[in-house]
């Protein structure tokens, strides 16, 4: 009787890890639900992520700095030499290069992050580093994300990228 309840524990221990595991927010459900945001409670900056790649587009095959986006009042600049960008620049805000192994998503023409959770199973064609260059106007950190073909990595010092700073 003791090992019938043993396994019916684990079992049901087990399944609330796995469920645990694969939930994820969705994008458009309240987010309060969850308690305070890192900037509610006076941690971290508010995140935007732009998915650069599509912005930059045909201008990635073109050498010279191009105007990607704007952010405030700022040109966004992306520096392209041989197919790769190699700097990006937004006015006067500090640039930091960050990386990360984490898939970005795609939602609404929006890259956002997929929700970690500690597990990554086996992909085609194995992981990806995505590169971005982030700016900082000191209420939001605005990241340019980039694949890892699009970008002269090896020449520069890259953070990993911390979703909480």
């Amino acid at each position: 009787m003791i090992r019938k309840n043993i396994a019916t524990a684990l079992i049901a221990s087990a399944s609330l890890i796995v469920a645990g595991t694969f939930a994820s927010a969705q994008p458009g459900r309240d987010k309060k639900a969850n308690g305070p945001s890192n900037q509610e409670r006076g941690k971290g900056h508010k995140h935007a992520h732009k998915n650069a790649h599509n912005l930059l587009g045909a201008k990635l095959k073109q050498n010279g700095k191009h105007v990607v986006d704007k952010l405030a009042n700022r040109d966004v600049t992306a520096d392209v030499r041989n197919g790769k960008v190699a700097n990006m620049a937004a006015g006067d805000l500090p640039m930091k290069r960050v990386k990360t192994k984490q898939k970005m998503a795609m939602i609404d023409n929006a890259l956002i992050p997929v929700a970690w959770t500690g597990l990554q199973f086996a992909q085609y064609g194995g992981a990806t580093d995505y590169y971005g260059y982030c700016f900082d106007d000191g209420y939001e950190f605005t990241c340019y994300w980039y694949p890892a073909e699009d970008v002269d990595y090896a020449d520069y010092s890259w953070d990993d990228y911390d979703p909480y700073y």
